[in-house]
């Protein structure tokens, strides 16, 4: 029965089993697709292609169906008497049913123009969204080497728990000789347990951080999943950045409205025709209920519109200029960005080298004091001090190396060049 209810559990943890690792790259795409507003792509797409039916339904007849009662006070009549002729007076109630058709023939341009503009604004639409998406990318970057650093002081951490275990062992045994006080023992015990509590810091915000990620990126990642500190480079390529993009399309949408405004003024061409039956009918003086129809052409042509096409391409022409200074303003704000970032990126590869520098020297006087504190000559508070100081230049060097990989990573997202471009 215990070997079923394994076999019947075995494959469920199987499947909500976590992640065993995770890269940037991966973490970027998923981020991505995670994103709640990732379906409105289609969304859009969608609407647009209803506003594509509408405009096409420009070419189908218009049918409507009429119908009035009217009585009126007077109607016109001949009081001229002429010998053998009676001229009929019509009737001052009238009725008449009724069905307009109206068919464009040729409407200036006007209804692929609408759809240019139509185009043009669904591109810029998706381009938000597409600027708006890219901007996770910065909250990757923070969660995911937020983790690692927290991994690279956890197995420092340990490291130094190791070490005082290890110089542990030996005062504990020289107590039970009578060769070191008590006081020395006791003095690393407590370091040792400060140290757990350290690792148990660590783990805290490391774990806090991996849930907040798989939030983010909907990957099934947890305490034991590890993550891969990324290999990249600084990359200075021509910017890749979606917001370049959207002034583009933003410009294009603009020029194109233009475009549709010039064709409001262009001539019309229709057919239309009128088919109904009524009293009178299109003859006034039968006054009787009678059937009628008429078909014919008509031209539409707005020649003059006192300037209200002018002012309105003015008005898209000052929208263009805002555009441009809002790039222009993108990129000076990214480019005081870089040079921050190339800086920064420069003093920490001068710190990394000093810091191994620091590492090597601080792990030969911790490997003294150890050798010191074995025979008796230094105190473990002494020890615990110099074993502080050493695993200390240990995690400013593994803090400063994720710093340097989070700089790059940061740079290259300013610029757009992400890895997984």
């Amino acid at each position: 029965m215990k070997r079923l209810l394994i076999l019947l559990i075995l494959p469920v943890q199987m499947a909500f089993g976590q992640v065993g690792q995770v890269t940037l790259e991966e973490c970027y795409k998923q981020a991505r697709e995670n994103y709640p507003k990732l379906s409105d792509l289609d969304r859009e797409q969608q609407m647009n292609d209803l506003k594509t039916k509408n405009l096409d339904a420009n070419w189908l007849p218009t049918v409507n169906l009429n119908g009035q009662a009217t009585y009126q006070s007077d109607v016109t009549s001949v009081s001229v008497s002429l010998p053998g002729i009676n001229i009929p007076t019509p009737s001052k109630d009238q009725y008449k049913v009724y069905i307009d058709l109206h068919q464009n023939i040729y409407d200036g341009g006007l209804t692929k123009a609408q759809k240019e503009v139509d185009a043009a604004n669904l591109a810029a639409d998706q381009q938000k969204l597409e600027v708006e998406m890219y901007s996770l990318n910065d909250r990757v970057n923070q969660l995911y080497f937020g983790i690692i650093l927290m991994q690279k002081s956890h197995k420092v951490l340990e490291l130094k728990k190791e070490n005082i275990s290890e110089r542990l062992r030996v005062l504990e045994s020289g107590l039970k000789n009578g060769m070191v006080q008590a006081r020395n023992v006791e003095t690393l015990r407590a370091e040792k347990i400060l140290t757990d509590q350290q690792i148990e810091e660590v783990d805290a915000k490391r774990m806090a951080a991996v849930k907040s990620l798989a939030v983010l990126t909907g990957l099934s990642i947890g305490g034991n999943t590890q993550f891969q500190a990324p290999v990249i480079a600084q990359k200075n390529e021509e910017w890749q950045r979606p917001e370049l993009k959207l002034y583009n399309r933003m410009e294009n949408t603009i020029d194109k409205s233009a475009e549709l405004i010039s064709k409001t003024r262009n001539p019309k061409v229709f057919g239309f025709g009128q088919v109904g039956y009524g009293k009178p009918g299109l003859n006034m003086l039968k006054s009787e209920f009678s059937s009628y129809y008429l078909v014919g052409v008509g031209v539409k042509w707005n020649i003059f519109d006192w300037k209200q096409s002018r002012r309105k391409r003015e008005v898209l022409d000052i929208q263009k200029q805002m555009v441009n200074s809002s790039r222009e303003t993108f990129k000076q704000n990214v480019n005081m960005a870089l040079v921050q970032s190339s800086e920064n990126i420069q003093k920490l590869e001068s710190l990394i080298n000093t810091d191994q520098k620091l590492v090597s020297i601080r792990d030969k006087v911790a490997a003294q004091s150890a050798s010191q504190l074995e025979n008796g000559v230094i105190t473990s508070a002494d020890y615990v001090t110099d074993l502080n100081a050493e695993i200390q230049a240990r995690i400013n060097l593994e803090s400063r190396k994720v710093q340097y990989l989070q700089a790059v990573a940061n740079y290259n997202t300013l610029t757009g060049n992400l890895s997984n471009n």
